[in-house]
């Protein structure tokens, strides 16, 4: 395949099968607007012609782009570009594809305040109802975290047990649909995670964070838990969003108030 057919699939964060680098590939063209909503988008034969696929490759991109709502398939019409709002934001696609722009930021803030919506919650129903061998094993990867970060820490080893513990406290929460939608979040996290720009001194930050959490859950001190995964998730708001334009505006007020 002729590199300059399939331009910027060398940017992309993982190795994907054709269709999905292709997907991503047009997905940033319809995010970034440069195929704007209600215009049409390429053919088939478009596409086979663009990157030098074939037209099976080029069938599953439209389809797959379809069941992200990034288009619209009309048949004996051309297909048409769709609105923000019909976008599968949690996918890993759109997720991409806005990375690639330089888009991202606006759903990492949505992100963290969803996160502060449910995970305190989430640290609190741990601390009340988690397994004493749940407790146990959020100590250990707290203690994991805090050797991580005691030397020359590696940051992708300190993000790494940074999910573990989050799925663990989502899972210990004893509630399926926090554990369910926790998944999806680690998810669009590990795709954002390359927005962020954290530095050693913020992942010792993220070990301390976590062993205050790690510490209050143990206690069984729900209010305790509950408030230092709220301290965490704001404290990560502003890091992660690297405090554009003064601070993120991530309504935190508002949420803790509610």
């Amino acid at each position: 395949m002729p590199a300059e057919q399939l331009q910027g699939v060398d940017g992309l964060r993982d190795r994907q099968r054709l269709s999905d680098q292709i997907s991503t590939l047009l997905a940033a063209e319809i995010v970034s607007g440069r195929i704007d909503v209600g215009q049409a988008f390429p053919s088939a034969d478009e596409i086979v012609n663009r990157f030098g696929v074939s037209r099976t490759v080029a069938r599953e991109t439209v389809q797959a782009l379809a069941m992200l709502g990034l288009v619209h398939v009309q048949h004996g019409r051309r297909t048409e570009v769709c609105a923000p709002e019909d976008w599968d934001i949690l996918s890993s696609v759109v997720q991409e594809a806005l990375r690639r722009e330089g888009m991202a930021e606006p759903l990492l803030r949505d992100l963290y305040e969803f996160r502060l919506l449910i995970e305190p919650q989430a640290a609190a129903w741990m601390a009340e109802h988690g397994s004493d061998e749940d407790l146990a094993r959020l100590d250990e990867i707290a203690a994991t975290m805090t050797q991580l970060a005691s030397g020359a820490p590696a940051v992708a080893d300190v993000m790494q047990a940074d999910r573990r513990f989050h799925d663990l406290v989502a899972r210990a929460s004893e509630n399926r649909v926090v554990a369910a939608v926790s998944r999806d979040i680690r998810e669009l996290i590990g795709t954002l995670w390359g927005f962020s720009a954290l530095g050693v001194d913020e992942t010792r930050v993220v070990a301390a964070h976590h062993r205050t959490i790690a510490d209050a859950i143990g206690r069984r001190d729900s209010d305790a838990a509950a408030a230092a995964m709220r301290e965490h998730l704001r404290w990560a708001a502003q890091a992660d969003l690297h405090g554009e334009a003064g601070q993120p505006e991530v309504h935190v007020d508002r949420l803790v108030r509610s």
